[in-house]
């Protein structure tokens, strides 16, 4: 006797998937990287302020951006509103910054579960999410409170919208398609290159596609063929449309004040060319430290057998979707050669959801011929990729965090946590010392505006202070001070010594 109905099994068992996944991300979430990078601190920052007041640093009721690091640098809305609205409703504090990013993937692995159950079943579905889950910056971005991953769950979805209008034809796919590859422009500096490309791509694929079902009776009804392109293009225009008063109001924040670079044709393809440079993507992975190991690449090494199995199946497919999905993975960073950007993966982590659909489609169509020989190959590329990806986490979770301690900030979040609860507990007024605060910039602001009520009171050194006061001090010793011994990680609390 089953325990589960037949067709619910399959659902059951994508919700034991993405439920297990929730340890294996959350894992040394707070000490992998070992400490906050600024952005990181600036969207905690804004977000425990914009969630607490509604304001952000610079007194702003709810803008569109936010600009922080001392005027250096804008958030996209689309990452820093979802960490506030988290903050909102579970608290500011450093695990839940970083736990949105878990969020983001868990949601994104739900739809590219159902889309791949819809596309070939669910073993695709499965072996599609498995590819998800091992693909290494998938995991490294899942630890960083950064808006890098917001594109991976946009563009998961405008896959699968597009995918039901093709199965449906309602027209409501199309505009949510539009609506959603819209809101994807505005989730990451890097998809205002890669947005205008797919929306390019989209209506060209709607109107082929509208096309080929009238095949002769294409003049008489061309109205209706080129209705689809036309509604898709009408869903995202407003976005487009709102770039003008945008930048007027918050100059710089759409296309970073950035000219675009031309210099030669050569130079132009070298960027486009270098997306795809199989050492990148399999071995080091991006130039930056906090976006790779440095020796993992941003795909699973393993998985490429399945990924070019995969682009040969879509030639001799018939169905056109997959054809999409190919075209979208090679025609994302087209214009990367205008922003000259070489290697970084973390501008590339769009690629994702069609990466892993072309292999998961390749690993299917190794079991779908019912060889002895290709069974076993199958066998053998998930056993290596099992092996590939424990050597990643092996990496990632002990190794990583010594060799790329000096490009994150201290994780002095107990510090503060310390200081916060301390002061609560006895009533008395958190200080701190100057020196600190100045030196521990955005993390400071962050921690400050998520554990503290009101701004910390700074201390400089011979400084007098209320004997009903804690200070928390880089310093072991201060003069005037008694040390409580809390054993904290970098710094010290001390009270004022009974006159």
């Amino acid at each position: 006797m089953t325990v589960l109905p037949k067709l619910d099994r399959p659902r059951a068992l994508f919700f034991l998937l993405v439920i297990l996944s929730i340890p294996l991300f959350s894992y040394r979430l707070t000490s992998v990287p070992p400490g906050l990078t600024v952005d990181e601190a600036a969207f905690g920052y804004n977000a425990a302020l914009l969630s607490k007041t509604g304001f952000d640093q610079n007194g702003r009721f709810l803008p569109f951006f936010v600009l922080s690091i001392e005027g250096r640098d804008w958030r996209q809305p689309v990452t820093q509103y979802f960490i506030t609205l988290f903050f909102k409703i579970f608290g500011a504090n450093y695990f839940n910054l970083r736990f949105t990013s878990v969020i983001i993937v868990l949601v994104s692995l739900v739809l590219l579960l159902y889309l791949s159950f819809r596309l070939e079943g669910k073993l695709m579905a499965f072996l599609t999410g498995f590819l998800f889950l091992t693909t290494p910056i998938i995991m490294i971005h899942s630890h960083l409170a950064l808006d890098n991953l917001m594109p991976v769950f946009f563009t998961i979805l405008w896959l699968l919208l597009i995918f039901l209008y093709q199965k449906n034809r309602r027209v409501k796919y199309l505009l949510f398609a539009g609506f959603s590859l819209g809101i994807c422009f505005y989730t990451y500096k890097a998809m205002r290159a890669i947005v205008p490309v797919w929306c390019l791509l989209t209506t060209a694929f709607l109107f082929y596609d509208s096309a080929s079902r009238f095949k002769k009776k294409l003049v008489g009804n061309f109205s209706k063929t080129i209705r689809p392109s036309l509604l898709f293009s009408l869903a995202i225009l407003p976005f487009f449309a709102v770039i003008p008063i945008l930048e007027k109001k918050y100059a710089g924040a759409v296309f970073d004040g950035q000219g675009l670079n031309w210099s030669s044709f050569y130079d132009f393809l070298y960027p486009y060319l270098s997306s795809f440079d199989l050492s990148f993507l399999f071995i080091k992975g991006d130039t930056t430290v906090y976006h790779s190991t440095g020796r993992h690449g941003m795909f699973l090494l393993a998985s490429l057998p399945f990924f070019l199995l995969g682009c040969f199946r879509v030639f001799t497919s018939k169905k056109s979707f997959w054809y999409f999905v190919l075209v979208s993975f090679f025609s994302a960073p087209i214009l990367f050669g205008l922003v000259n950007s070489v290697h970084r993966a973390s501008r590339l982590i769009s690629l994702v959801p069609a990466y892993v659909l072309l292999s998961g489609f390749g690993g299917v169509g190794l079991l779908g011929n019912r060889n002895c020989i290709l069974n076993s190959l199958f066998c053998l590329t998930v056993l290596a990729a099992v092996f590939n990806y424990s050597d990643f986490l092996k990496y990632y979770w002990f190794s990583y965090p010594k060799v790329a301690e000096e490009w994150f900030s201290k994780n002095t979040n107990d510090d503060y946590l310390a200081l916060s609860e301390r002061s609560k507990e006895t009533g008395v007024l958190p200080y701190i010392d100057e020196t600190i605060y100045l030196a521990d910039g955005e993390n400071a602001h962050f921690f400050e505006a998520a554990y503290f009520d009101k701004p910390i009171s700074r201390w400089v050194d011979g400084r007098q202070v209320p004997e009903n006061s804690l200070l928390m001090s880089q310093r072991k010793e201060v003069p005037g001070f008694k040390n409580l011994n809390l054993n904290l990680p970098y710094y010290y609390l001390l009270i004022p010594e009974q006159k």
